[in-house]
C-alpha cells in the first residue's frame, strides 16, 4: 500500500471482511463480500462465508450470520478458489474490515497489493477509528444505528460509501477547503496508496455516477493558505454592577424547558438542587466542594448554571476543566451543543475547547521538516501530520489511530516525527498559524473555555490567558491535586535529548568536508560536545538503574531525601555533570541563532531553522536540569525517575501542593466550584480540604484571604438496592483470584440480568478473550 504502484489504475475492487479475533492458525476469515467498479458504472458483487472450526458468541453477533448458515459454509480453500475466480486480473483491492485482516486477506484473495480502508479513514478522517464499524456509518449518513452487527451485505455497503466518501468529499475541493494539498502530496508519494485516492477522485464520475464534479488531477503544494490564523476577537467588557444572581426557580424552569424540547431527556429534582448549589456559588464568590453520586447527572447540572451566569452577566468568564480528555470533548461537542441546540437563548455565548499544547502539531516545525526529498511513506507521514492540524478542533496528536500508526511508523521515524512537531514547547504567539495559538487567541475571546486540569493549573502562567479568568469549575475534582502536581512539576526525558544528538549529529556530518578548515574545526569540536554529551547521558542511566537494579522496567521510582543516593550532595553532582553537558553543546550551537551564520557555515534555510528548533530543547533540558538541581534539597519535593531499555526520564514533583493552591487559586479567583461523585472520606471532607489548600497552613502564616468554603452533598437519586455484588462462592479464596470461577459466575448471571434490566447492562473486563469466554459460556 506505501510503496510505489508502476501500472495504470483501471478498475477497483471494494472488499469487506469479518475475521475472528482468536484466528485458528493462518485462517481467520468468516465472511467475505466483494464488488468490482468499472469505468462506466458496471458492478459485479461476490460474497461467501468461509468454514472455521470455531467462532464464538461475539463472531456471530457481530456479523449477524446464523449457527445453520455457518454449518453450510464451504470450507477456505474452496471459498478462496471462488474469490480468486471473481478478482481475476485485479492488480489490487481496497477493504475494510473491524479486526485488521489485511494480512489474511492478502493471502485468501491471492492478490499482495490492498489498500486498507480502516487505515484510510484513520488518515484522512483522523478524529475516528477503524474497529468502530456502528462509527464510522453513524458519520457517514449524519443518523444513529440501532445495533452494532453488520451482515457482510452491509458491511461491503459501508466500504463502498467510505470509498465514495473520501474521494468525493475529503478530496473535493466543493467540500474540502485544503483538499488541492492532500491530492498534491498523495500524487508526489509515489504509492499505490496516493495513486488509488488520487485516481478516485478525478474518475469519480466515472465509477459512481451522479453530479459530482472532479477538482481535477493536480492540486497545490501551498498548503499554508489553507491554515485558519489566529486573529485577536473583541472581549465583552464585564460591567461595573452586582452580579445578577439565578433562582432555584429559572434553573428549574430551564431543566423543565430541556424535558420539553429534547426527547430522551427527563427532569430530575436532584439535578436541580445541584444546579442551585452551583449557581449559588458563581454568584457569591465562593469556593465550593459539591459531592454528587452516581446518577445526579454533574455536566448538565454545572453547564446550565455557567451558562445562565454568563448570559445574565456579560463580562463575566468561565473555565470548566476535566481530568480525562473524553470527558473534555464529552463536554464540548455533546453537552454544550445540546444545551445551546435546545435551548436558542444560549446562543451567543462564546465557547472554546482548549487542550494541552502537546495535543496540537506546531506548523513552523511541522514546515521545518518537509523536504522536497520527501516521498513514499515519510511524506504520507509529514501529510497525515497536516491533515491532524486541519482538523485540529476534532483530533490530535495524542491520539493517532491504531493502524495509522502501525503502518508509518516503521523504524519509529513517524514516532519522533510527532514528538518533534508537537507544539508543546517553542511554539510561541508568533506562530499565529498554528492550531495550539489559534484556539489560545479564541479562548483570551471566549465566554466558558473547556480545558483539563492541568492546563487550568498553568493558564495564568499563559501569556495570552494569565488572569483572563476568575471563575473555576473543576469537574472529577478528585483528581485534582495530582494533576497540579504534575503540572507544576520538572522532568528531563533522555528520549527527546537522544533525538535531539541523532538529527544535529546527521546535520553536522553532512556538512564536513565541506567547507574551510576553521569551520570544519568547529564542526568537529560539535561532534565531540554531542559524543559527550551522549556518553553523559548513558552514565546517567547506569546511576539510575544501579539505585534499584531489580526495579521493572518502565515503572515509576520515587526517591525522597532522605534515600541514601543524595549523601554529601552525590546526587547533585551527577546531576551537575549531566547539565554541563548538555550546557557545553549548547555553548558550542550558539552561532545557529546568530542572524550572521560563522562565515562560510551556511545550512539550508529550513535545516537551519530546524536545527535552531532542536537547540532550544536543549536549553529547555539544560534548564530543567537545573531548576531540578535546585529543588531536591526541599523536604516537599521528591525526586521521580523511569528506567526503560534504551532511555530514562528523571524529574522532581512536589509532595503538598496545598499552599500552590492557595497562592494561585483561592487567593485570585472568585468563584471556585470542586465537584465528583466522590470527595468524602467517611461522610467529611477533611482530607479534601487539606490536600487542595482549604484547611490552615502550617507553614504560611495568614495565606488565605477571608474567604467562604462551603461544602454540600447530593445523594444519588438510585436506591441503595439498585446495585447487585455477585462473588462467586469458588472465588472467595482471600485474594479473589479465580477467574475461571468469575467468568463462569458472570455467565451465568448475564442473561437473567439482561432480562431484568431490559438490556441495560454494564459489563467489565479485563480482555476481550475474557469477554469472548463469558458471551459463549452465556449463549
Amino acid at each position: 500500500m506505501l510503496n510505489p504502484f508502476a501500472d495504470a489504475v483501471r478498475e477497483i475492487a471494494v472488499i469487506f471482511a469479518h475475521g475472528s479475533m482468536q484466528p485458528d492458525g493462518a485462517h481467520r476469515l468468516y465472511a467475505v463480500a466483494a464488488l468490482v467498479c468499472e469505468p462506466g458504472g458496471a458492478t459485479r458483487s461476490f460474497s461467501t462465508l468461509v468454514g472455521t472450526p470455531r467462532l464464538t458468541a461475539r463472531e456471530y453477533a457481530v456479523s449477524g450470520i446464523s449457527r445453520k448458515r455457518m454449518a453450510d459454509a464451504p470450507g477456505p480453500a474452496l471459498a478462496s478458489k471462488r474469490l480468486q475466480e471473481f478478482l481475476a486480473g485485479r492488480d489490487f483491492f481496497l477493504a475494510l474490515d473491524a479486526v485488521g485482516a489485511m494480512t489474511a486477506l492478502h493471502g485468501f484473495t491471492g492478490i499482495d497489493r490492498g489498500v486498507d480502508l480502516g487505515f484510510s479513514t484513520e488518515y484522512f478522517i483522523p478524529h475516528l477509528r477503524a474497529y468502530d464499524l456502528k462509527g464510522l456509518w453513524e458519520y457517514l449518513t449524519g443518523s444513529e444505528r440501532g445495533k452494532v452487527s453488520f451482515t457482510p451485505s452491509e458491511g461491503l455497503s459501508l466500504a463502498v460509501d467510505l470509498v465514495k466518501y473520501i474521494s468525493g468529499h475529503c478530496l473535493s475541493d466543493d467540500h474540502t477547503p485544503h483538499a488541492p494539498a492532500l491530492r498534491h502530496f498523495l500524487g508526489k508519494s509515489g504509492t499505490l496508496f496516493g495513486d488509488v485516492w488520487c485516481h478516485l477522485h478525478a474518475h469519480y464520475p466515472d465509477y459512481f455516477g451522479g453530479l459530482f464534479r472532479p477538482s481535477g488531477e493536480g492540486g497545490s503544494d501551498n498548503w499554508r493558505m489553507f491554515l485558519e490564523k489566529a486573529e485577536k476577537r473583541e472581549r465583552k467588557s464585564a460591567r461595573a454592577r452586582p452580579l445578577r444572581r439565578i433562582s432555584r426557580e429559572s434553573l428549574e424552569s430551564r431543566y423543565k424547558g430541556l424535558e420539553q424540547s429534547a426527547p430522551g431527556f427527563t427532569f430530575r429534582s436532584v439535578q436541580a438542587d445541584y444546579a442551585a448549589h452551583v449557581a449559588e456559588a458563581l454568584s457569591d464568590a465562593a469556593v465550593l466542594t459539591l459531592e454528587a453520586g452516581t446518577g445526579t447527572g454533574k455536566t448538565l447540572g454545572y453547564l446550565l448554571p455557567a451558562m445562565e451566569f454568563l448570559r445574565r452577566n456579560p463580562g463575566e468568564r468561565v473555565v470548566i476543566s476535566t481530568y480525562t480528555k473524553s470527558l473534555q470533548e464529552q463536554i464540548f461537542h455533546n453537552e454544550v451543543a445540546f444545551v445551546r441546540r435546545t435551548l436558542p437563548i444560549y446562543r451567543e455565548i462564546r465557547v472554546v475547547l482548549l487542550k494541552g499544547k502537546s495535543s496540537y502539531i506546531c506548523i513552523e516545525k511541522l514546515d521545518n521538516l518537509f523536504d522536497e526529498s520527501l516521498d513514499g511513506r515519510m511524506l504520507l507521514a509529514w501529510l497525515y501530520c497536516l491533515i491532524t492540524a486541519f482538523h485540529f478542533r476534532h483530533t490530535d496528536i495524542s491520539t493517532v489511530g491504531e493502524r495509522v500508526r502501525q503502518c508509518l511508523d516503521e523504524g519509529q521515524r513517524f514516532s519522533r516525527m510527532l514528538m518533534e512537531v508537537s507544539a508543546g514547547s517553542g511554539c510561541t504567539p508568533s506562530h499565529t498559524h498554528c492550531p495550539a495559538q489559534v484556539v489560545t487567541v479564541q479562548a483570551q475571546a471566549a465566554d466558558l473555555v473547556i480545558t483539563n486540569h492541568h492546563k487550568l493549573a498553568l493558564l495564568d502562567r499563559d501569556p495570552v490567558l494569565a488572569d483572563c479568568f476568575t471563575n473555576y469549575i473543576v469537574d472529577e475534582a478528585n483528581h485534582f491535586e495530582p494533576a497540579v502536581r504534575n503540572a507544576f512539576g520538572q522532568a528531563v526525558h533522555a528520549r527527546e535529548i537522544q533525538a535531539v544528538l541523532d538529527y544535529l549529529e546527521r546535520r553536522v556530518r553532512d556538512a564536513l568536508g565541506k567547507r574551510p578548515a576553521e569551520d570544519e574545526a568547529l564542526l568537529s569540536r560539535t561532534l565531540d560536545d554531542i559524543r559527550s554529551l551522549r556518553a553523559a547521558a548513558a552514565d546517567f542511566r547506569q546511576i539510575l538503574l544501579a539505585i534499584r537494579p531489580k526495579a521493572v522496567f518502565g515503572a515509576v521510582q520515587t526517591l525522597p531525601y532522605s534515600h541514601p543516593v543524595f549523601a554529601d550532595g552525590a546526587m547533585r553532582l551527577r546531576i551537575e555533570g549531566l547539565h554541563a553537558a548538555v550546557e557545553s553543546l549548547v555553548r558550542g550551537l550558539k552561532w545557529l541563532k546568530e542572524d550572521d551564520p560563522h562565515r562560510t557555515l551556511t545550512f539550508p534555510s529550513r535545516t537551519r531553522r530546524r536545527m535552531a528548533q532542536h537547540l532550544e530543547q536543549l536549553e529547555e533540558a539544560a534548564a530543567t536540569l537545573g531548576s531540578i538541581h535546585d529543588a531536591i534539597v526541599y523536604e516537599n519535593n521528591i525526586t521521580v525517575y523511569q528506567i526503560f531499555r534504551r532511555h530514562w526520564t528523571f524529574g522532581s514533583l512536589m509532595v503538598q501542593v496545598a499552599d500552590l493552591i492557595r497562592e494561585q487559586i483561592y487567593d485570585r479567583k472568585k468563584c471556585v466550584v470542586f465537584t465528583a461523585a466522590t470527595l468524602c472520606h467517611r461522610n467529611r471532607f477533611d482530607s479534601f480540604q487539606a490536600i487542595t489548600g482549604m484547611a490552615p497552613s502550617p507553614t504560611i502564616e495568614n495565606a488565605i484571604s477571608p474567604r467562604e468554603f462551603r461544602f454540600a452533598r447530593i445523594p444519588s437519586p438510585f436506591p441503595r438496592d439498585a446495585m447487585e455484588i455477585i462473588v462467586p462462592q469458588d472465588a472467595v479464596s482471600g485474594k479473589y483470584d479465580n477467574k475461571k470461577a468469575w467468568i463462569d459466575a458472570v455467565a451465568r448471571s448475564l442473561p437473567r440480568l439482561i432480562r431484568r434490566n431490559r438490556g441495560r447492562t454494564l459489563v467489565l473486563f479485563s480482555s476481550y478473550q475474557d469477554l469472548h469466554q463469558i458471551l459463549e459460556k452465556a449463549g
